[in-house]
């Protein structure tokens, strides 16, 4: 039986043998040939090597920009989401100052509390990819050859945070800590309008009930019994403004959003078709 490790350092005794050889019978035409076949098996195996890493470098990249690009596509549907939330408060702030300027405000009262209750809601942004977290994490960012659409993604990603981080810090500053202490200070019920709030508070009714009384009889608003005279109005119908404005804002930092999506789902799209 042949044993191939044998054979190898045979066959490299033999080349070299033939090198010395043809050294020290100065056979030169010989010994460059020997030369040229030796590179070029050596080019020839890197070429190879760089060939299969290539492919396998671009087949990495299209999976990469098949991902960004699922989650550009959800951070799309928050940004849609956002714009009909804002939308819908900015609604409900309209229709809360339409009460608040009508002559027979004493009759709406109680929707006029529900309205300004509802406003206390507000709305989390999530605008992290994943995919882009893993790409610069692993040091793969430059598996992605366009160096323009490179940019663009961490430019695209970089306002995502920024838009991220101003969305929150408007719902803690502007909301949790502003509207919503001058509701409570003004007597006014918080109510939720989200249906997932809905659900958790009619499951605290439940449970307050079950451990007070079987039915629970909260006081009523202050603000349903001030005389219209008062000055509790003006300072309602001022923060009541105030709010819209930040549902105003809201929607146009999301509609911001939904043009920053649909560029870099543009370039994305086209890179995957060129590629």
């Amino acid at each position: 039986m042949i044993n191939p490790k044998t054979t190898a350092e045979g066959n490299q005794l033999s080349l070299l043998s033939r090198l010395t050889a043809g050294l020290v019978e100065r056979k030169w035409g010989f010994l460059f040939a020997e030369l040229v076949l030796l590179v070029t098996g050596i080019l020839i195996a890197l070429a190879i090597d760089g060939w299969v890493g290539d492919a396998r470098d671009r087949q990495t990249e299209a999976v990469y920009l098949e991902l960004l690009s699922r989650d550009i596509d959800e951070i799309r549907q928050q940004a849609i989401l956002q714009v009909e939330f804002e939308k819908n408060q900015i609604h409900i702030g309209i229709e809360a100052n339409e009460i608040l300027d009508s002559p027979d405000l004493k009759t709406k009262k109680a929707r006029l509390g529900s309205l300004l209750g509802g406003l206390s809601t507000r709305r989390t942004l999530n605008l992290r990819s994943a995919t882009f977290d893993e790409i610069v994490s692993s040091g793969h960012l430059q598996l992605i050859r366009n160096r323009e659409l490179r940019h663009k993604l961490m430019r695209f990603f970089a306002l995502m945070e920024l838009r991220e981080r101003i969305a929150e810090k408007n719902n803690q500053d502007l909301i949790d800590d502003v509207y919503i202490p001058f509701l409570m200070r003004t007597g006014i019920t918080v109510r939720a309008e989200h249906q997932d709030s809905i659900a958790a508070l009619n499951r605290s009714t439940e449970i307050l009930n079950e451990r007070l009384s079987p039915v629970v009889v909260y006081p009523e608003d202050r603000i349903l019994s001030a005389p219209a005279e008062s000055d509790t109005w003006n300072d309602i119908k001022r923060q009541l403004l105030f709010r819209i404005r930040i549902a105003a804002v809201g929607q146009a930092g999301a509609e911001l959003i939904l043009v920053a999506t649909d560029n870099i789902s543009t370039a994305i799209a086209s890179e995957l078709e060129d590629a």
